[in-house]
């Protein structure tokens, strides 16, 4: 099995439609900002782990659609415009008080989904769609189908009653697809067009971190936390891209269903590093709270890319000594925090130490099995 097209481009429509998940990934993050009683509260996760879910689902069957069957026609065009007022709508009423709007909430995410449903229904009827993709798309239409309709049916019933149904239709649009992308033999992805746009989509939720640490650059605020911060994000960032511009295998024939659903721990991983910078020095904040927090995010990213390296061209593929060595890196340092956790600026000096040694490690690998078979792009130019 073979990708779809070797090489599709990302256009300008897509592009243009990835800019309001700025604004919703935003709104996502802010609900795990407040602290409450040194902490982030219960609720607050919740709804910050269900908001992520339903930006990020939405994100990821348009994605699917686009990549496998897409064109730049005004049809498409039409539809993800539309899509984009119907998701700031969505994120404006993503926050504390949600549940006053939970109904108008319910409406508007059934509506999101039902035109994922119309787009997959018209390619499903399309002249030049074979039986092969047919049977694809029939799974498709019933996840967004039976997804659309089990929201609209959450918004005819009270909150505490509704809000159950509504979970279990947005809990049913991100299982399903793993079953039925993986009995699917004839499901096939075009993989450098799907790693380029959930790339793009982790480097706007890099952006809200960048937003976060702005906060540390001003004549006022400026300290050694903001050069340390600073470095954090950008080793984060040179690990992610190493291994997913880099290492990963482009012509490999795997589905793309791993990479996808990998990739939600790298955003709620990302997510939690950058309100956690925040957390370290608010003095209202339980240190020991800010610290686990931190590397819970930071271990989900950590492990999300290392989980990629089975899909790495055959010469990148990372060994049990690889794994072992990144793992000892972060049980070290998270041991380490946690030890001095009631001292911030150590904290801080040691998740930096980490970040440049995870990615220092990447680095020193790639940079070696690249010489070693003797691959042209190895050197420091």
């Amino acid at each position: 099995m073979t990708t779809l097209i070797k090489h599709k481009r990302v256009e300008f429509s897509e592009l243009f439609y990835d800019l309001v998940f700025v604004f919703a990934i935003s709104k996502a993050t802010a609900l795990i900002h407040p602290i409450h009683n040194g902490v982030v509260a219960w609720e607050s996760l919740l709804d910050f782990f269900i908001s992520v879910m339903v930006i990020i689902n939405s994100w990821m069957i348009q994605t699917i659609y686009t990549n496998r069957y897409g064109k730049n026609s005004l049809f498409n065009m039409v539809i993800m415009f539309i899509k984009m007022g119907i998701l700031l709508f969505i994120a404006n009423m993503m926050g504390p008080d949600w549940q006053q709007y939970f109904h108008y909430l319910c409406w508007a995410i059934g509506t999101l989904t039902l035109t994922l449903f119309f787009q997959y229904l018209v390619e499903f009827f399309r002249k030049s769609t074979d039986d092969a993709n047919r049977e694809s798309i029939k799974g498709f239409l019933w996840i967004t189908g039976l997804g659309s309709l089990g929201v609209y049916l959450a918004a005819l019933f009270p909150i505490y009653v509704g809000v159950y149904i509504f979970i279990a239709s947005i809990l049913l649009t991100f299982i399903v697809p793993i079953f039925l992308i993986t009995k699917d033999e004839h499901f096939q992805v075009n993989l450098p067009h799907l790693i380029e746009r959930v790339s793009l989509l982790v480097i706007i939720t890099f952006g809200e971190m960048i937003m976060e640490l702005a906060n540390f650059f001003t004549i006022e605020n400026f300290s050694i936390y903001s050069v340390l911060y600073f470095i954090i994000m950008l080793s984060l960032f040179l690990f992610y891209f190493g291994q997913f511009d880099h290492a990963i295998d482009e012509k490999s024939n795997q589905k793309g269903l791993f990479l996808i659903y990998s990739h939600y721990p790298i955003f709620i991983g990302l997510m939690m590093m950058t309100v956690s910078m925040s957390f370290l020095l608010n003095p209202e904040a339980n240190l020991l709270f800010a610290t686990s927090f931190f590397y819970i995010g930071i271990g989900l990213f950590q492990a999300a890319v290392l989980a990629n390296g089975p899909y790495n061209k055959h010469y990148l593929r990372y060994s049990k000594s690889y794994y072992c060595v990144q793992a000892t890196l972060y049980l070290a340092a998270l041991i380490l925090s946690l030890i001095f956790a009631s001292n911030p600026i150590i904290v801080v000096s040691i998740t930096t130490i980490l970040a440049l040694a995870i990615a220092s490690h990447f680095i020193y690998f790639y940079v070696t099995q690249n010489k070693k078979y003797s691959k042209s792009n190895w050197g420091f130019f």
